[in-house]
């Protein structure tokens, strides 16, 4: 029999999560807290092997709660419930060292689903939480590599020069008469632009220095 500590400051909550639980046959629920206190106190009295703990709670809340019950053996295994989908909630409850995160829009099937995988050693994250993290994560990626490309570009002192004057609409001849160079130079340092910067065109040229904010 699979013992569980419910933690939820609704009862209404507390009810239909309960009953949801129940219905498989291994499991029972032997312990409610109203608040994160009560659920480190009834943690410590009755040892369930998971608790369930919602994050947003009065007295001590549910990242406050499993941060204290992951200290006292034996330790249960944890599955914080919320509403939030914010990535830093997400973070901190992996950090914290809970091993599954089921958002409260969750459906029965998922949530039945996320407590045997817990209790079998793995982590859970359901659907909407995953979708959240894979979005973070492709979010992350892109932004080291712009990071990454903009490290890589260098543009020197009349490079500079070069390009302002270029999304000031100026050809190579004014260019080269405001700069007082030849245009074979100008056609130079704009031909090595291009090439740093991997654009076919002054019209990609300026969208490029523009993103990356080199001017």
């Amino acid at each position: 029999m699979l013992k569980i500590l419910l933690a939820d400051d609704h009862h209404l909550v507390r009810d239909g999560i309960k009953m949801f639980l129940e219905s498989e046959a291994d499991f029972k629920v032997i312990g409610e807290a109203k608040n994160g206190l009560e659920a480190v106190e009834l943690n410590a009295e009755l040892k369930p092997h998971l608790v369930l703990l919602d994050i947003s709670m009065p007295e001590k809340n549910g990242i406050e709660a499993a941060t204290e019950i992951l200290q006292h053996k034996p330790i249960p295994k944890i599955i914080m419930l919320s509403m939030y989908l914010d990535e830093k909630y997400i973070n901190t409850c992996m950090e914290t060292g809970v091993h599954g995160y089921i958002h409260k829009g969750a459906d029965k099937k998922e949530l039945i689903e996320g407590v045997r995988k817990v209790m079998t050693g793995q982590n859970f994250y359901s659907k909407e939480v995953r979708e959240v993290m894979v979005s973070n994560y492709i979010n992350s990626l892109k932004q080291k590599k712009k990071n990454l490309t903009q490290q890589k570009v260098t543009i020197t002192k009349r490079e500079m020069e070069i390009v302002k004057l270029i999304m000031k609409g100026y050809s190579s001849v004014q260019i080269a008469e405001d700069l007082f160079i030849s245009n074979r130079t100008v056609d130079t340092h704009r031909a090595n632009l291009m090439q740093k910067l991997d654009v076919k065109n002054s019209i990609e040229l300026i969208n490029k220095v523009t993103e990356l904010n080199l001017v």
